[in-house]
């Protein structure tokens, strides 16, 4: 019955699909908020008829893009003209659709799990507490795969949400809340890596992005991602020209992230065997006098580990390398073995 159902339902949101895919102008349109509304609602409404019909279809993915994030992304442009005389009214709208969207998410995560009687780490099913859910024996229960699945696509989401609205630390408390509950998906680590980023710590984007792509199901723009924020760190104005013996914490992450984007893109690797000499003859000063946080102890030694494999997993790359080139990865490999036993 929930698929059928589920069927003749989305079959509503074909029209309605096309006219809210068209630009509008969310000032002055009423019609296509009202089409904007109507869609949402098909869309949560087959989610929780028929889930795995739904995500078969993809239901989820149009809802978060058509449903909320193209206009989202519109009027976020449209409040960041300067030159808007509409300005104030396109971030007034924008406030109340992102509190729109929240409230939607939350609402839909809330629905699903009294539906299908998820249980998560922060969220426990009733009958942990005794509770008896009737509507249960009438529905067609889905994987648990499914059902996290889609759990965690709703906290990634909230956590985009509170991003947009700038509010940081929830944002941070929905994606580390999308990891609990399926910690061998990439997403939520991709997302946390672009918080990082909007703070400017490079330190942090490249670990969540490396941690986006070292699980089982790695997310497909993390690699991408990681390749862009590794090569915006190489120092091309300022190459290495000597071995450095001082510098600061801040000055040894740069270059840490600049020797990194050298190795990862196999580029300037002179110049990357300098810098991995500069690195070694100052990390055991900044470790011994415990300059470094546990923190970013941690997310250098990650960051070691993964480009090990990756500088000796592609045999691509390493076909390319002259014999000068695999002397110097050879030399990489061995050195920053030696500096992440440092750590220990």
């Amino acid at each position: 019955m929930g698929y059928k159902a589920a069927v003749q339902v989305l079959k509503q949101a074909d029209d309605l699909k096309a006219k809210v895919s068209r630009k509008s102008d969310w000032l002055n349109d009423g019609v296509a908020w009202t089409d904007q509304q109507k869609l949402q609602t098909i869309y949560h409404q087959v989610l929780v008829l028929d889930l795995e019909y739904a995500l078969d279809k993809k239901v989820e993915q149009d809802l978060w893009n058509i449903g909320f994030k193209n206009h989202i992304s519109c009027l976020q442009e449209l409040a960041r003209d300067k030159k808007n005389p509409h300005r104030s009214d396109c971030q007034a709208l924008l406030t109340w659709a992102l509190e729109s969207a929240s409230g939607f998410y939350l609402t839909l995560l809330q629905e699903l799990c009294n539906t299908f009687d998820i249980d998560l780490p922060f969220r426990r099913r009733g009958n942990v507490y005794g509770q008896t859910n009737q509507c249960i024996e009438q529905v067609d229960l889905p994987q648990t795969s499914s059902c996290l699945y889609i759990c965690q696509y709703c906290l990634v989401h909230l956590g985009d949400i509170a991003r947009y609205r700038n509010q940081r630390k929830q944002a941070e408390s929905f994606y580390k809340q999308a990891i609990l509950v399926s910690p061998t998906s990439g997403h939520p680590y991709n997302q946390l890596a672009l918080l990082e980023a909007s703070q400017g710590n490079k330190l942090s984007t490249v670990f969540y992005y490396i941690r986006g792509i070292a699980v089982k199901n790695p997310f497909p723009a993390s690699a991408t991602n990681l390749l862009s924020t590794l090569s915006s760190a190489i120092d091309k104005d300022c190459p290495t020209e000597k071995i450095q013996t001082k510098m600061t914490v801040n000055e040894f992450i740069q270059l840490f992230l600049c020797t990194h984007g050298y190795f990862h893109s196999v580029i300037e690797l002179k110049q990357a065997e300098l810098a991995v000499k500069s690195l070694n003859s100052i990390m055991t000063a900044l470790v011994a006098t415990q300059s470094f946080t546990k923190d970013m102890l941690i997310k250098i030694t990650i960051i070691n580990l993964y480009a090990l494999k990756h500088v000796g997993s592609n045999p691509n790359k390493i076909d390319d390398l002259t014999k000068d080139e695999r002397k110097v990865r050879g030399a990489y490999s061995r050195t920053y073995w030696w500096i992440t036993m440092c750590f220990f």
